[in-house]
C-alpha cells in the first residue's frame, strides 16, 4: 500500500503543482477553460483543466494499482516487508557513533582532496608557465 500511495501522490504532485499538467492545460485551453467551482479544496478552483488532470490522475492510479497487484510484484513486496522485520536496527548510541565516524571520514577526505587539488593546480601552473 505504501508503494501505491507514494506513486499516486507523486503523480498528483505532477498534475497539480505549479507548472504541472493542470497549469499546462490552462494555458493550452485559454478562454475555453470553463470554471465550474470557484473555491475547491486542495486544487483551488475546479475548472476544465483540473477535471482533465483529475481524470488523468484517476486513470494512472488504476494502472498503478493493477501493476502493483500483479502476483509477482505483490509477492516481492510482501517478501520485502517480511525481510524488513528480520533486520536488527541499530540503537541510538550506535547510530550516533556511526554518524560521527562518517562525518570525520568525510572531513578527512575533504581536507586531503582539497590539498591534493591545490598541489596539482600549482604543479600545472609551474609546468604551463604560470599563465
Amino acid at each position: 500500500m505504501f508503494a501505491f500511495w507514494a506513486l499516486v501522490l507523486l503523480v498528483a504532485y505532477g498534475c497539480f503543482h505549479g507548472g504541472g499538467l493542470s497549469d499546462l492545460l490552462k494555458r493550452w485551453l485559454g478562454t475555453g477553460n470553463t470554471t465550474y467551482v470557484e473555491s475547491f479544496p486542495l486544487i483551488g478552483s475546479l475548472d476544465l483543466a483540473a477535471v482533465i488532470a483529475l481524470g488523468v490522475l484517476t486513470v494512472v492510479s488504476v494502472v498503478i494499482q493493477r501493476i502493483l497487484n500483479r502476483p509477482k510484484i505483490a509477492d516481492t513486496l510482501i517478501d520485502t516487508e517480511s525481510e524488513l522485520h528480520k533486520v536488527t536496527w541499530p540503537s541510538w548510541a550506535e547510530a550516533v557513533q556511526g554518524t560521527m565516524a562518517v562525518t570525520v571520514m568525510v572531513l578527512v577526505l575533504f581536507a586531503f582532496l582539497t590539498l591534493a587539488d591545490y598541489g596539482l593546480a600549482q604543479v600545472m601552473l609551474m609546468l604551463m608557465g604560470g599563465a
